[in-house]
């Protein structure tokens, strides 16, 4: 891929959509956050080593509010679940 091109980049989830998945969806979505984690922080560093800018650097912290918006979720779940 060309670095001049644009690099599309999804939006984040919001906690009202994460709010309505079942807790295996929240957890397969954990898991794909964590590996795009992974790859972004692996391209960070590839493009520090090369002196270069990282594309779209704004990419990870997407992923991480995402993250943090399942472990919200959770948290009110779990909450929710010691009330009763």
């Amino acid at each position: 891929a060309n670095r001049d091109d644009k690099t599309f980049v999804g939006r984040e989830w919001r906690a009202e959509e994460l709010r309505r998945k079942s807790f295996k969806d929240l957890h397969e979505l954990w898991y794909v956050l964590l590996t795009e984690r992974n790859m972004l922080l692996t391209e960070k560093h590839l493009a520090k080593v090369n002196r270069e800018p990282m594309r779209a650097p704004h990419r990870m912290t997407k992923v991480r509010k995402s993250m943090a918006k399942i472990k919200l979720v959770l948290t009110e779940r779990a909450i929710e679940e010691a009330g009763d």
